[in-house]
């Protein structure tokens, strides 16, 4: 494209001059006396700098041309990371606002280098083109899932998602640590509600399948891995209202007009900014709450692919005793996973010596990874059959 644009901006330049040079001629052919005008020095140089410019451009034009989308793709994403010292110094919560609306509009690089098959899994029967996922928290509402998944994750989880529409907590909700490379969240599942989000998966639901549908012959493996046409694995969190004194009938609600669209469900229990919410992780809540959803979700009319999986997310902030209570309620009920985990509401160091670090809310980021991970490796022990 960049040569042909080159090639008819010189055809321009080269018609143009034999108008001029025309027009010069008939003025004095009647006078064989009359000598050829001189070209100004200065027109030479202008004329050797265009030329010059025109070579460049229709030479770039043509390597351009000879690059393959992924190795273009490659330099889009490099190209990103400049802009990231700009987003660091805008306000934390705009500065998120920003990333959602570029991903929705289509303003972030895709990723159209297929990945290698080594790094697909096979979970409940859904693909994964790589194990690498964005989690809740990202798009609470839904707005730009298809962006968020062309960028190459192997998943996408929204939400979390509660029944009815609510602001959250005051704010404002976002604090970073930069040094510790972490933030501290107080959101209070801030989220638009379901009928709002179930229109926009609705929306883009037709068009997933679609090209699930389109990547299940046995030459299009690599689509099916979340390749150039690979739709990836969509997840939906769901959160109960703040003022809800019926938890159960919030998550049971979300389940009946979201799970349609999901690849995979996800219970929050665990968010540290709505009160009471991580009292549901007890044994005896636990149970009764998973049990409701599960009958909730096996009573609507499923395909060949069967109801969605059901997780529970759980906090990093629980005790020995907790966890093996958790555990028991998974292994009973034979609960599809556990996401391990939400944020933590302890600060360690050397998180506690940053003065932000008095704010209330859950923190993630580097300081949340050896806690997590030990809660990981203890939940599997519990949880192996």
């Amino acid at each position: 494209m960049a040569a042909r644009a080159a090639g008819k901006l010189y055809r321009n330049f080269m018609r143009q001059r034999v108008i001029s040079t025309s027009i010069g001629a008939s003025r004095h052919c009647s006078s064989a006396a009359t000598s050829a005008p001189k070209i100004p020095h200065s027109s030479k140089k202008g004329r050797l700098l265009t030329g010059a410019t025109i070579g460049l451009i229709i030479a770039g034009g043509a390597y351009v041309s000879t690059v393959d989308e992924a190795t273009f793709c490659g330099w889009l994403f490099s190209a990103t990371k400049l802009v990231n010292p700009f987003f660091a110094l805008l306000d934390a919560e705009v500065a998120h606002k920003l990333a959602v609306s570029a991903a929705a509009h289509g303003w972030v690089p895709r990723e159209k280098r297929p990945d290698p098959p080594i790094l697909g899994l096979e979970v409940w029967g859904r693909k994964f083109s790589n194990p690498i996922g964005l989690s809740a928290g990202f798009d609470k509402n839904a707005e730009a899932v298809e962006g968020l998944l062309g960028m190459g994750f192997g998943f996408v989880e929204v939400g979390s998602v509660t029944p009815v529409p609510q602001e959250g907590n005051p704010k404002p909700h976002i604090f970073r640590l930069r040094q510790e490379g972490a933030i501290i969240n107080c959101c209070g599942f801030n989220s638009e509600g379901i009928v709002a989000v179930a229109k926009r998966l609705g929306a883009q639901h037709g068009k997933r399948k679609l090209e699930t549908s389109s990547s299940s012959s046995p030459l299009s493996e690599e689509a099916k891995h979340g390749g150039k046409a690979g739709p990836g694995i969509l997840g939906v969190n769901l959160g109960k209202n703040k003022t809800s004194e019926d938890a159960a009938a919030d998550y049971v609600q979300g389940v009946h007009t979201l799970s349609q669209y999901a690849d995979y469900l996800v219970i929050n229990i665990s968010s540290p900014n709505t009160p009471g919410l991580r009292m549901l992780q007890g044994r005896k809540h636990l149970k009764d709450l998973v049990k409701k959803v599960q009958a909730a979700r096996d009573e609507m009319q499923w395909g060949e692919e069967g109801p969605p999986p059901l997780l529970v997310k759980i906090s990093p902030d629980l005790s020995k005793e907790d966890l093996e209570d958790i555990a028991a309620v998974a292994v009973a009920l034979r609960l599809d996973g556990l996401i391990i985990s939400n944020t933590t509401i302890s600060r360690p160091d050397p998180v506690n010596k940053n003065p932000v670090s008095a704010e209330s809310g859950g923190l993630s980021g580097k300081p949340l990874f050896n806690l997590s991970t030990n809660i990981l490796m203890e939940m599997y022990l519990l949880t192996r059959w």
